[in-house]
């Protein structure tokens, strides 16, 4: 009777393994498509500073304002008309103002005629500042110099708060240095891209360029996938010295779970990732994706990069499930993470042309 028991035991075993084997094989299967379709996805590239990145097809990109030597730059989309008449307003505008002293507010108005570049540079709301040195009083002066300026039917501004008055030299060099990027096409110069805008170099690490965009899929509207570059900025601590260091990691252990963590260079990028997906507090399922590069403050082609991909955003404060399973969400950040690249430079494409 026992050696019955025994034989009735081992082979409801082997059906149960047999029936897990097959379940696994299924999933695999499953998965295995599933990652050949993302694989095989169409995608298109996009330059950020001095990279690029490949982004779902029908992704819809967008570019937050980029910054470069301490200017805040914005692209807008207008007519000439449109462009003619704000340069009017903003320097009939600044014509009514005073500075702190009681004097006219605007100093300064520049016309800028750069090849394909056209607009006006205005300097204006002067300010003193006094300051201790060496137990002495010094005053020093700073001000406002902004540019409005147009090429190949695309508007950029140039704002900073507070500039040296001779930096409107700096600004001037930054202007003849841009150009217009039609159609979404890469640039094949040395430089940095942002909105529909490349600076040409010469430019520095200490120039600080920024730009940085965000993408999403029609498809999955929780989903939302970021990049950023900075150059010249402190290393300081590592991504996963900050996520060994998390305090919310550690009073809610039990609602983070690593899908993958460690070091990952990305096509000769050095940095790091962290892959979770997190139990939040109303119960909804999401994930959270990071890679941040180990830079160098000092070189423009190893600036700060930071690459984000998140699933369950939905209103503020209320996060939904995830669209995407674990596996998706892995392969979609496998295929746009890996595409990750240094721009390669050809020749400077000449004044005028579609970068």
């Amino acid at each position: 009777m026992r050696t019955l028991h025994v034989k009735i035991a081992c082979v409801t075993m082997l059906g149960l393994c047999a029936a897990v084997a097959s379940l696994w094989v299924n999933h695999r299967g499953k998965v295995q498509k599933m990652e050949e379709r993302i694989g095989s996805m169409p995608t298109k590239s996009v330059c950020v500073g001095r990279f690029i990145v490949d982004v779902p097809e029908h992704a819809v990109v967008t570019y937050r304002p980029a910054s470069l030597a301490g200017w805040d730059i914005s692209t807008i989309q207008e007519t000439d008309v449109d462009f003619g008449l704000r340069v009017q307003q903003k320097a009939d505008l600044l014509a009514t103002h005073r500075n702190e002293r009681g004097g006219v507010a605007l100093e300064v108005v520049q016309e800028v005629k750069n090849d394909d570049v056209k607009g006006k540079i205005f300097l204006f709301d002067r300010r003193w500042i006094a300051l201790m040195r060496a137990g002495k009083e010094v005053v020093s002066e700073i001000v406002a110099i902004d540019a409005l300026v147009r090429s190949n039917g695309i508007s950029y501004e140039f704002k900073a708060d507070f500039k040296r008055p001779t930096q409107i030299d700096q600004l001037k060099k930054i202007l003849h240095q841009l150009h217009a990027v039609l159609d979404a096409h890469i640039p094949e110069g040395a430089g940095f891209c942002f909105d529909r805008g490349f600076i040409r170099d010469p430019l520095t690490a200490e120039e600080n360029e920024h730009a940085s965009i965000f993408f999403g899929i029609k498809e999955h509207p929780d989903l939302a996938i970021s990049l950023s570059t900075s150059a010249g900025i402190a290393g300081g601590r590592t991504l996963l010295q900050r996520d060994a260091d998390s305090e919310v990691q550690k009073e809610h252990a039990s609602q983070f779970h690593r899908l993958r963590i460690g070091a990952r260079s990305l096509n000769g990028i050095p940095g790091e990732e962290v892959l979770q997906r997190v139990d939040e507090l109303n119960g909804a399922k999401v994930h959270g994706f990071m890679w941040q590069s180990r830079g160098d403050k000092t070189d423009v082609y190893l600036p700060s990069l930071s690459l984000e991909l998140d699933t369950g955003m939905g209103k503020p404060g209320k996060p939904i499930n995830s669209s995407l399973s674990d596996a998706e969400a892995l392969a979609l950040w496998d295929k746009i993470s890996a595409s990750l690249r240094r721009r390669p430079v050809g020749a400077t494409t000449p004044s005028g042309a579609s970068l």
